[in-house]
């Protein structure tokens, strides 16, 4: 007799799908998030999108509407002699200022990392006091110690007029919230590797060098950005220090300022300007997107 098995076919359950709906899940606040990014957005790039279009128009029609379209067949005599002005009348210190604002950058990135690392692995007496001091310093708005530092950069330093007598001053104003920045990252990097490091013989320099800057890089391009940016963009400061060696800033507001230059042109002028920040952003941006910069955030 042969022994037939029993075969059972149970059916197959689906889950059901939650009919529970998260708030952030729902079409009315879905239509709510996407209209604040939406205007936001228009806010963010309608400056930018006016410049782009009227550097593209003659003079005549960025007076007529701002707001319209360039013509196609004007284009290229509108780029043509709108840019050449303007490249005239700033050229002469575009490079200048550019090259004023990477040093400057540079080197308050070099000392706001010194002053963090020694704050963060060195030990000496009241060095509590000291971090907390330099803390102070940002309680104080920066504007209020220029009447004494102009005519200490002018007359007791002599550097009236100088792009060091330019920097001096922002290098030593911005060095604290650098360190500040960096002190919290450096204190959470492992303390095997300095240990380890300190065992094989590597002195500060080399510590410093090899790997705690490496390992902080993210977060110090993202500071060295904001200093090249704030060092570019700078007027009031280079206004009070600089006469003949002046700034792209401070000589877009006078060619602005006298009327010497078109409509045009003057959006041209604002492109070409533009330029190095884009450059510095874009760069950054890639180790923005790749989680780098994120790793460099544990604050």
């Amino acid at each position: 007799m042969e022994n037939n098995s029993l075969k059972i076919n149970t059916p197959t359950v689906k889950p059901k799908k939650s009919t529970l709906i998260m708030p952030h899940e729902r079409t009315g606040v879905q239509i709510t998030i996407i209209a604040v990014i939406v205007v936001c957005l228009a806010f963010s790039f309608l400056p930018l999108f006016l410049t782009v279009i009227n550097s593209l128009k003659t003079d005549i029609q960025v007076q007529t509407n701002a707001f319209a379209f360039p013509k196609l067949e004007l284009i290229g005599e509108a780029v043509r002699s709108n840019f050449t002005n303007a490249w005239n009348a700033i050229g002469k210190y575009y490079f200048k200022t550019i090259i004023v604002a990477l040093v400057g950058a540079v080197c308050e990135t070099i000392v706001g990392a010194a002053l963090a690392y020694i704050l963060s692995f060195k030990d000496f007496y009241f060095k509590d006091f000291v971090f907390m001091f330099y803390i102070s310093i940002l309680l104080v708005p920066s504007i209020i110690g220029y009447p004494i530092l102009v005519p200490l950069v002018r007359e007791v330093l002599g550097l009236n007029d100088s792009y060091l007598g330019y920097l001096i001053a922002m290098i030593g104003g911005s060095q604290v919230m650098g360190m500040f920045l960096f002190k919290t990252f450096f204190s959470q990097q492992p303390k095997s590797l300095y240990e380890s490091a300190a065992l094989d013989g590597a002195n500060d320099f080399v510590v410093l060098t090899k790997i705690t800057i490496p390992l902080a890089f993210p977060i110090m391009l993202y500071y060295f950005v904001g200093c090249f940016s704030s060092i570019y963009n700078n007027y009031l400061w280079a206004s009070l220090i600089l006469n003949e060696n002046q700034t792209l800033t401070n000589i877009m507001y006078s060619v602005v300022d006298s009327g010497s230059i078109k409509y045009g042109s003057m959006y041209a002028m604002y492109i070409i300007a533009s330029v190095p920040l884009i450059i510095t952003v874009a760069i950054s941006m890639k180790y923005f997107k790749s989680g780098e910069f994120a790793a460099g955030l544990k604050l």
